[in-house]
Parts: C-alpha cells; structure tokens; sequence
C-alpha cells in the first residue's frame, strides 16, 4: 500500500488529545469562575457586617466618655425579616480614664453559615486642661 509522504492535516489521535486538553482547560475556567463567585458574595457580606460595626463604633465612641452611656449592648441589622448581622459591644475600664472599646460582628454566609469579625479600639476620655 502506497500513502503519498506529503499529505496535510490531522489525525484523528491528535484531535482527540487536542479535544481533552481543552476541556482540561475549560472546566479548570468554570471551577475558578464559581470559586471567585463564591469569594466575591463572601466578600460583600463581610463589608456590610464590617460597616455596620464601624457606623456602630464611631457612634459607641463618642459615649464612652459619659458614664451613663458607657454600657454593653447588641444590635441586628435586617433585611426584610431575617438578620444579616449582629454586633456586640462591650466596654472594658483600663483606668486612668481610658476605656477599650471591642465589637464582635457576626454575620451570615452564603451556606447559611455564621462567621464573626471584631474590631477593637481604645478610647481616652482625659481633658487635657
């Protein structure tokens, strides 16, 4: 049998291997394009918890210095009806009219899950007369 030495194209094992390599490929995209799917909701949720505590910490601040207000507490933030997230604060006398401010933020995931971040700070309530 004669085959003329000069024929072009493919044969069919490299179409095969090339069909494999590139859905190796493919499937590598999707699985990183649903992980970055999933960081980027993770990432939202835990800015909104991280905002929330902040608007909460910049308002506890400014209490810390009467004694009256210097007190423990908790607070939720909603959507609709279901909590998003829960902030816990509480004050800590590290005399000398300094006071440690630390707020615990609990938030939910995207698998209903439940995570928590906190946020500390210290507050000086001397006049400097």
């Amino acid at each position: 049998m004669n085959t003329p030495k000069n024929r072009k194209g493919f044969t069919i094992i490299e179409i095969i291997i090339a069909i494999v390599v590139l859905t190796v490929g493919v499937l590598g995209m999707v699985t990183t394009a649903a992980l970055v799917t999933r960081m980027i909701a993770r990432g939202q949720r835990s800015a909104a918890a991280t905002a929330f505590a902040q608007r909460r910490l910049e308002r506890m601040r400014v209490a810390a210095c009467t004694a009256a207000l210097r007190v423990n507490g908790t607070d939720t933030l909603y959507r609709g009806s279901t909590w998003t997230s829960i902030n816990r604060w509480t004050y800590t006398d590290l005399g000398n009219l300094n006071y440690r401010l630390k707020i615990v933020s609990t938030y939910r995931t995207t698998q209903n899950r439940v995570r928590s971040d906190s946020t500390e700070t210290t507050i000086t309530c001397n006049n400097f007369l």
